[in-house]
């Protein structure tokens, strides 16, 4: 089994390490890490295509798998993982585990769950794992379930186009009460920027705020993390909404009305 480690908090993120020495314990597993060099948390699915990408092999102390950072972005180091470092096909992406959830609209933000998402665009099943915790977290129980998980993904196989968004609620693994197949909360933020001064007077802006969330039902990935469960949501690649698309047929002759050409083919090139 060959599976390829990514994340957005960096490379020496203890997330990621705690991941790396979790599957490593597995025989049948080669694992290889490919990793942001710096922190690069809400990079979204962002690319570098203006600049060159620095690999670098990186020492860390007890890893047994060869661990690289990449001087891009979380969606940067799965492709050049999967293009340039593996040595043959890959049997999964894990991204993560990222330190604090990512809930809600957070997927659409999250430089962890776009790492995921690139696998599955090049055709690689994938997992975003996040643990929803910022002080002191403890990585081993989220760590032991991703390795379970990852066995079942493995043998069971995804969907084509969908991958896992997990959140781990931050408990020991005797208190979490179970796993829960939900879908995304509507939690999103209510931001705002702080107007501040540089040492030469300068203004320059800090962006805050606080989520905001529907009242959480246990459906949700925000409310089964604060139920205690382990929330699995599957994500689908296929943005168009079909529904919508039948109500747009209402509007299409209006659109069309004045055109070059006839309506419903395209316009001739005068």
């Amino acid at each position: 089994m060959r599976v390829l480690l990514v994340n957005d908090d960096g490379v020496y993120s203890h997330g990621i390490q705690a991941l790396r020495a979790t599957l490593e314990e597995a025989e049948d597993w080669e694992v290889y890490v490919v990793a942001p060099d710096r922190q690069r948390s809400a990079s979204g699915h962002a690319i570098t295509l203006h600049k060159p990408l620095y690999l670098d092999r990186v020492d860390i102390p007890g890893a047994r798998s060869p661990v690289y950072a990449v001087s891009g972005t979380p969606a940067d180091c799965t492709k050049i993982g999967l293009l340039a470092v593996l040595p043959g096909p890959c049997d999964l992406v894990i991204s993560g585990i990222n330190r604090g959830g990512n809930l809600g609209f957070d997927v659409l933000y999250s430089g962890t769950v776009s790492a995921a998402i690139e696998g599955v665009i090049m055709g690689v099943p994938a997992i975003a794992v996040s643990l929803a915790a910022w002080e002191e977290p403890d990585y081993g129980p989220a760590a032991a379930f991703t390795a379970r998980l990852a066995e079942v993904v493995a043998r069971k196989g995804l969907p084509r186009g969908v991958l896992l968004n997990v959140n781990v609620p931050p408990l020991p693994a005797e208190r979490i009460k179970g796993v829960a197949l939900t879908v995304l909360s509507r939690r999103s933020y209510r931001d705002r920027f702080e107007k501040r001064f540089d040492p030469r007077g300068r203004p320059y802006y800090w962006l805050a705020g606080e989520p905001v969330e529907e009242p959480p039902s246990a459906e949700t990935d925000v409310g089964a993390v604060r139920a205690g469960y382990i929330s699995i949501t599957p994500l689908h690649l296929q943005l168009s909404d079909h529904e919508t698309l039948g109500q747009l047929q209402a509007w299409k002759a209006e659109l069309e009305a004045g055109l070059g050409g006839r309506a419903g083919t395209p316009a001739r090139r005068a």
